[in-house]
């Protein structure tokens, strides 16, 4: 590493400044990783290589798991919401840091660069009241981009292509855990909460310990778990 920022394609941008629903994807103590809906409002700095969003104190666990382990990734992975038009499917890995104290200056540019997604802000003395929680109380998750892959369509099926280091090995084998490999829910039930979910994204850790989330499809389920198909090769 040369201490440089990474540096994307136009179109990776487009998508990063573009889309309104993100999936950041954060590891858990026991080596797995976990998978969150966020809305970055187009917090991304090509100059200095960072990608961001935002969340609300309300959601302690995700942020105590980022200051555990601050490998993190974000996966643009819908048109569906946002303005970007490009169909390509874009994944960051990076680094986070936490700001729990971030500045009124800040804070008011967010809620600035959200009307471009949300449209106008209500603003009043009663509305400013109300919404105080929800614009006020909230901190700034800043990731410093190490590795940026990207796939041609949002299926992350044909030809990637990587800035930064190159595609890690495929992960080793975790250990099987004490109780066992069963399912720990009903599996024919939870195939039934997921069938009419607009989007499935599977994350695991990477053998660099960088977060990976893919998009995958459920092709049916038995007594051992739910059977997927992901991309070829990951």
């Amino acid at each position: 590493m040369t201490g440089r920022p990474l540096s994307w394609s136009d179109e990776a941008h487009e998508v990063m400044a573009g889309d309104l629903t993100v999936a950041v994807a954060y590891l858990t103590p026991a080596g797995g990783a976990v998978v969150t809906s966020v809305s970055p409002v187009g917090i991304v700095d090509r100059a200095t290589g960072r990608v961001g969003f935002t969340t609300s104190l309300g959601f302690p666990k995700k942020l105590e798991r980022i200051l555990h382990d601050p490998h993190v990734a974000v996966a643009y992975h819908t048109r569906l919401h946002g303005f970007a038009a490009h169909d390509g499917y874009v994944l960051a890995q990076g680094s986070a840091s936490v700001d729990l104290s971030p500045s009124a200056q800040r804070l008011a540019r967010v809620m600035d660069a959200s009307e471009d997604f949300l449209g106008r802000a209500k603003r009043g003395t009663v509305w400013d009241w109300l919404l105080r929680e929800y614009h006020q109380e909230r901190v700034f998750v800043d990731i410093d981009v190490a590795r940026l892959a990207t796939w041609p369509d949002l299926s992350a099926r044909g030809p990637m292509t990587v800035a930064g280091p190159s595609w890690p090995r495929p992960p080793d084998p975790q250990r099987p855990p004490a109780k066992g490999t069963a399912p720990r829910v009903g599996v024919p039930g939870l195939a039934r909460q997921i069938a009419p979910l607009p989007h499935r994204l599977l994350a695991y850790r990477g053998a660099d310990g960088h977060p990976v989330v893919l998009p995958v499809r459920v092709t049916g389920h038995d007594e051992d778990g739910l059977r997927l198909t992901a991309p070829p090769g990951l």
